[in-house]
């Protein structure tokens, strides 16, 4: 160990630790000419300066794109050229994502180290040596700094760092991490004085893999999936599991320890302290004890395997000698003592038996939870019934009480054969036992229910009896007073309801009202809307006439300008003719040279349809006395060919004066121009109609308005009144439930009396709870069982009706012998050997089950054994040390092992409803992702 000889003053150094932490050099070099790349491959040569050294001397640089390079053998403040090696990117971290907050690691070696000296080497030239990581100092210290460290200066520009450490202090301290300016070490020895604290690691070590029981406090922080304490200055991080909660007591174990940090892991929650579990293991023993486990076979039978489970003398004392249960007292030594032997047979060490039986029944509970199936065997007379029922309640066991053939299960073809005729038999038998224990179950629950509200009622009874006596004792008037009061609020009720009544009953009328008035407004309302549409559609229909009549109007004064244009020049002449007539003149006018100039054109169909249609409306007679004269002159004109009659008014024309110009017109126009006078009086009638209508709507529309408003008003009247119908109405059923409460208390005052009457009788309560359910059962046994009883010999018969006596009756016998030997596992007809082979022997007597034993090995099956002195444990793999020969040592036994099989099979099933609701949850969250 190296030590400083200068011991620097405060005066001297000025320097602050900020200001020094500030003055830290970059990683990469400032006048750097190439660009560090985004992205870095294996092989790429960089220009770095080293600003830290970190464990085992690693020189760290930081680059601008985020990458941290360490780079091994190299000197803080070095400026070095290195080649890449290795890539470390965390899971989560892209190439591209540069502000993400996790570190990305670089591996390089030094390619060509630079001669340039660091800054770090001209500021440190006064001292003789290079600092490394690891190298250890005498100090002093001479400032405080930051987080209670303190500041131990070595030169103008660099400091040493030390935590927890107080001014003056001498102290030895290792380096841990190097930057240009400062390092920071650690404390390795304390001097205070004459006196030295050594911080070894032998203390850590001591602590490393130590169990506590602690308390979580309300105020431990949580930092990711750790809590953090502070435990005599100390942090203590103890990592999440088992769900384990604030304030909640847990078991841990410490996994790692540094002078000030320790890391710890939960092994239990609400763990059992040392006292609970003696007391625990006391009441067991003395369980055991009661139950005669403890009793072993003769001396002579006993097998050599089994002597160190037997109990041994300690310098004479005997078993009962002591009565405190303690340590001492149970001791079984081997060496040099004579075992304890009590009317010619071995007493076995009871803690013994206790830990192994614990061991047997979590194994058997760890079986269960994962789904295996069990075989218990027990042919002996106090071990046959016991498993049987302990088999039929596990549920999901099979059991052999009876005899054990040989290859009962090497053998399983042969045996499957005989479990198939005796199985539809059995399961006749089983839907009967069924149907009888349901309705004994239904009977035993009844009657229970019944006791037990009979005991509840009978206790209440004295309870109240004893307060009402007290009441009375205090004040003798108790109860005229209370009746008085009843009656009062009786009254007040009963006046206050009458009085809602009567305003319910006004507000009713009223409403009734507004509605009738309501209702006559919707209804002249509906005929104002009709009359309103009428007056549309007949405005409508009147503007669309006189557009109509308008336009006709329009076309019949350009044809009479024309026609007296015409006439007054004298130059033209007009000729009436019809449509068909028009077409055939033009033609034949050409081929006589008659000088016809023009003519005009009859107006479209539908143009022609609309004047004929207007007409015929306006003017009925005149349109009808027009068609008179045009009937008779085309029947008149229907004889003649249509030729000879086209000649004629050719003739006609050509005969005219002075040869003027001819212009054609259908009589239709011709005639139409008569009526044009006609057609502006009926325009001028239209006008003033519209007129007229147009008043009326105006009217319709002010009555309406009238209307709608009228309806507001009275729908807020309706609202008030129903707001206030709802105000009484709840009023009211406020009073009602009042009245309710009243008459239930009145019942109650009167139930009182008479329970004061009927107390005297009620002094006691006259038999117990436990001997109200005896009674139960007596009852249940005498009376109710002999009535469900069902003679399971009927099924024999039934099967056995279409044969012979003497084929039935050794059919019968076959049958239960079979149904005797197999009636056990018939349930294992579905299993093949494989399937077997996984199943869990429990036997009971190892030594009358030697066959059972040898063939659950040969299927290599695992076994659990009640094993006695007589027996070679070898021959199992889980055994119980105990008396296979007492029924209640069986029965303790079988009862601890169906408790622990049935908590197994629970914890089975909460855990695949777990799995399933994951599942489940999983699926609907990848179905709303989709």
């Amino acid at each position: 160990m190296e030590t400083l000889q200068k011991n620097f003053k405060k005066e001297k150094y000025s320097t602050n630790f900020s200001k020094s932490k500030t003055k830290r050099d970059v990683s990469v070099f400032k006048n750097e000419k190439n660009r560090t790349k985004a992205n870095l491959q294996a092989g790429d040569l960089l220009n770095v300066k080293i600003s830290a050294l970190g464990s085992k001397n690693i020189g760290v640089a930081e680059l601008k794109n985020g990458y941290t390079v360490l780079v091994p053998n190299t000197k803080c403040g070095e400026k070095v050229q290195v080649k890449v090696e290795k890539i470390f990117i965390p899971r989560g971290l892209g190439s591209d994502s540069m502000t993400n907050q996790k570190m990305k690691y670089v591996v390089a070696r030094v390619d060509n180290s630079t001669s340039k000296s660091s800054n770090f080497e001209k500021s440190s030239n006064s001292l003789k040596f290079d600092f490394k990581v690891g190298q250890k100092f005498k100090v002093t210290i001479a400032k405080k700094g930051p987080k209670n460290s303190g500041l131990v200066p070595i030169s103008k520009n660099f400091l040493l760092i030390v935590p927890n450490a107080k001014v003056g202090e001498k102290i030895v301290v290792e380096i841990q991490k190097i930057k240009q300016n400062y390092a920071f070490a650690k404390p390795i020895s304390l001097n205070f004085g004459n006196e030295q604290k050594n911080l070894s690691t032998s203390y850590k070590n001591e602590l490393i893999g130590q169990q506590f029981h602690i308390v979580l406090p309300s105020s431990a922080k949580t930092m990711n999936n750790y809590f953090v304490l502070k435990v005599n200055g100390t942090l203590l991080f103890i990592k999440k599991s088992l769900g384990v909660q604030v304030e909640d007591t847990v078991k841990i174990r410490i996994q790692k320890a540094t002078g000030n940090f320790a890391l710890a892991k939960i092994l239990k929650i609400s763990p059992v302290s040392s006292i609970e579990k003696k007391a625990m293991v006391k009441e067991t023993v003395q369980k055991m004890i009661r139950s005669s486990m403890h009793f072993g076979e003769k001396a002579i039978r006993c097998n050599a395997n089994m002597r160190k489970y037997i109990w041994y003398r300690k310098k004479g004392l005997g078993l009962y000698s002591n009565s405190s249960f303690s340590k001492n007292t149970f001791l079984s030594l081997k060496e040099n003592k004579k075992p304890m032997v009590k009317r010619g047979r071995h007493i076995l060490n009871v803690f013994k038996t206790q830990r192994c039986f614990a061991e047997a029944l979590k194994q058997l509970a760890k079986f269960a939870a994962k789904g295996k199936t069990f075989l218990f065997v027990g042919t002996k007379k106090p071990a046959a019934s016991l498993i049987a029922k302990t088999a039929l309640l596990s549920n999901t066991s099979f059991f052999v009480n009876t005899r054990w053939l040989g290859g009962m299960l090497t053998n399983w073809k042969t045996i499957l054969k005989s479990i198939s005729q005796i199985r539809p038999i059995l399961k006749q038998k089983q839907k009967i036992l069924q149907k009888i224990l349901e309705k004994r179950q239904k009977i035993q629950r009844r009657l229970f229910n019944k006791v037990y509200l009979l005991r509840k009622k009978s206790k209440k009874f004295m309870m109240k009896g004893k307060y009402l006596i007290r009441q009375i004792l205090g004040s003798k008037n108790f109860l005229i007073e209370k009746s008085r009061k009843f009656i009062q609020t009786k009254n007040a009720i009963l006046s206050s309801n009458m009085a809602l009544l009567n305003a319910s009953k006004n507000l009713k009328n009223k409403k009734i009202q507004i509605l009738k008035q309501m209702q006559q407004l919707e209804f002249a309302a509906t005929e104002i809307l009709k009359q309103k549409s009428q007056l549309k559609s007949l405005i409508n229909a009147n503007i669309t006439k006189f557009n109509e009549l308008k336009q006709f109007f329009k076309i019949g004064q350009e044809l009479l300008k024309t026609k007296d244009s015409f006439e007054k020049q004298g130059e033209k002449t007009f000729v009436a003719l019809s449509y068909e007539k028009l077409l055939t003149m033009n033609e034949s006018a050409e081929e006589k040279t008659i000088n016809i100039n023009s003519s005009i054109p009859n107006p479209s169909p539908e143009m022609f349809k609309k004047m004929i249609a207007v007409v015929s409306n306006l003017r009925k007679e005149d349109i009808g006395f027009f068609a008179t004269t045009e009937n008779k002159g085309q029947n008149t004109l229907s004889n003649r060919s249509k030729s000879t009659e086209n000649e004629e008014i050719l003739n006609d024309i050509s005969t005219t004066k002075n040869q003027k110009a001819i212009v054609l017109l259908s009589k239709f126009l011709n005639k139409f121009i008569l009526f044009l006078p006609f057609l502006k009086n009926s325009m001028e009638t239209l006008n003033l109609r519209l007129r007229q209508q147009e008043k009326m709507r105006t009217e319709l529309n002010s009555t309406f308005a009238k209307i709608s408003e009228a309806q507001k008003s009275l729908k807020e009247l309706y609202k008030k009144t129903v707001s206030q119908l709802s105000i009484v109405f709840s009023k009211f059923i406020v009073q009602k439930n009042n009245f309710k409460k009243l008459q239930t208390n009145l019942k109650q005052f009167a139930s009182e009396q008479r329970l004061l009457k009927f107390l005297p009788k009620l002094r006691y309560l006259p038999t117990s709870q436990t001997k109200m359910y005896e009674t139960v059962e007596l009852f249940m046994k005498k009376f109710v069982d002999p009535k469900l009883s069902y003679p399971m010999e009927q099924i024999y018969d039934q099967k056995l009706k279409f044969t012979s006596k003497k084929i039935a009756a050794t059919r019968k016998q076959k049958w239960q012998r079979l149904e005797k030997y197999f009636g056990g596992i018939t349930k294992m007809a579905k299993m093949n050997t494989k399937q077997i082979s996984k199943n869990v022997a429990i036997i009971i007597g190892q030594q009358e089950e030697m066959n059972a034993v040898h063939e659950c090995r040969k299927l290599g099956m695992k076994i659990f054994a009640v094993v006695d002195t007589n027996c070679n444990p070898k021959f199992v793999d889980h055994i119980i040390p105990a008396n296979d020969d007492s029924r209640n040592s069986i029965k303790y036994i079988l009862g601890e092992m169906l408790t622990y099989i049935r908590l197994g099979q629970k914890l089975r099933k909460k855990v695949s409803v777990r799995a399933k609701l994951q599942q489940n949850r999983r699926r609907r969250f990848s179905n709303s992702s989709f």
